[in-house]
């Protein structure tokens, strides 16, 4: 079987495999001890066998033994990791909540990973509806980020620049107000090594302006991909090669910054495996903003695959955050991001059956 990006990704963040370091032809192939999960709930000893062909440019392959017994086209499996060796399981002929509780194989797998989830979500809302219970709380930043750094503190997170989930694997995002908006979903800087312009500093010079305000230059501005930006920037999907260019009317410099799909797939699984968004509302009293977080809406396992043509139509855009203040000579300009945003109204189409919790009472 193809071994597809969701895959390799899993084999990747378990430390199990990483097929990029791995030469083509089946000398270089690689066993992994597996097992098989029947129907009925016996545990079969196979290998899994993750290789690289001579063909196709190595498109990296992997086969279980004794695989075609269970399982016909068409049916999805599961792989799961237990530390030492590859579980599959036949999702579209086992109903697992049934297996659980009747087979004592599938038990001892899915059980205490179903329950370390749960309880981290349980947790994590009892804390989040004792915080809504104090109604509006003081601010300790301004600015838009003053709701999420709030909220962190008051769950006692540590302020840091990790790409990983907040808390115990759950990312925790936070915004205000009732209205539609854009949902930042995760940051990543281009990759130089693809893109025209080789830094930041060359970004911000060839497309950054001039502060009306006369405090320095800087480039903040939202790219899509449906509509070319004042900046004349404009996001250009390349499925076929796998990235994603920002496009440039600027005949010198076509293509300023590109990424990899891939890289941007992974950070999205990675980031948003579980997430919790949290609203809250705002009031100012005597110049000092409070806010009432009110209510959550839970995701799991985004639809990467979603990623690319939401980029192309619009329903996925990207910031970039590029200031460099008056009188600060030859210091390199910073970026917050660039930041990938979700349009709030096409939220479902990255992550489907959300959850709702209101906030504001005990289940």
């Amino acid at each position: 079987m193809d071994a597809t990006f969701e895959y390799r990704s899993f084999l990747s963040r378990q430390g199990i495999h990483d097929y990029s370091l791995q030469a083509q032809g089946t000398q270089n192939k690689s066993i992994i001890p597996a097992r098989i999960m029947t129907l009925d709930g016996d545990v079969l000893e196979v290998a899994a066998s993750l290789y690289r062909p001579m063909t196709k440019k190595g498109d990296p392959r992997v086969w279980f033994s004794q695989l075609k017994r269970h399982c016909i086209a068409g049916d999805i499996l599961a792989s799961v990791w237990n530390g030492s060796c590859i579980w599959l399981l036949n999702l579209s002929r086992v109903d697992l909540s049934k297996a659980v509780e009747i087979n004592a194989n599938y038990r001892t797998l899915l059980k205490p990973r179903i329950s370390a989830r749960e309880s981290v979500f349980e947790e994590l809302l009892e804390m989040l509806r004792d915080i809504s219970a104090r109604g509006f709380i003081p601010a300790i930043r301004h600015g838009d980020t003053g709701v999420g750094h709030l909220l962190e503190t008051e769950l006692g997170i540590q302020a840091n620049s990790s790409k990983a989930p907040d808390y115990k694997g759950v990312e925790i995002k936070s915004t205000r107000g009732k209205q539609r908006r854009s949902l930042t979903l995760f940051a990543r800087v281009p990759d130089w090594s693809i893109s025209q312009l080789p830094s930041v500093r060359r970004l911000w010079e060839e497309f950054g302006y001039d502060r009306a305000d006369g405090k320095g230059r800087r480039l903040n501005c939202t790219v899509s991909g449906t509509t070319w930006n004042s900046q004349g920037l404009k996001l250009s999907v390349d499925d076929n090669a796998g990235i994603l260019r920002e496009a440039s009317r600027n005949p010198e410099v076509p293509y300023p910054v590109s990424w990899r799909l891939e890289v941007l797939q992974d950070a999205l699984a990675q980031k948003h495996a579980d997430t919790f968004w949290v609203k809250a509302n705002s009031r100012r009293e005597g110049g000092v903003e409070l806010i009432h977080y009110h209510s959550a809406v839970q995701t799991s396992m985004p639809i990467v695959q979603q990623l690319s043509p939401m980029l192309a139509s619009g329903g996925v855009t990207v910031d970039h955050v590029i200031n460099l203040k008056a009188g600060a000579g030859v210091s390199a300009p910073r970026e917050a991001g660039p930041l990938f945003k979700i349009k709030e109204q096409r939220f479902t189409e990255l992550f489907p059956e959300p959850i709702i919790h209101s906030l504001m009472s005990k289940p």
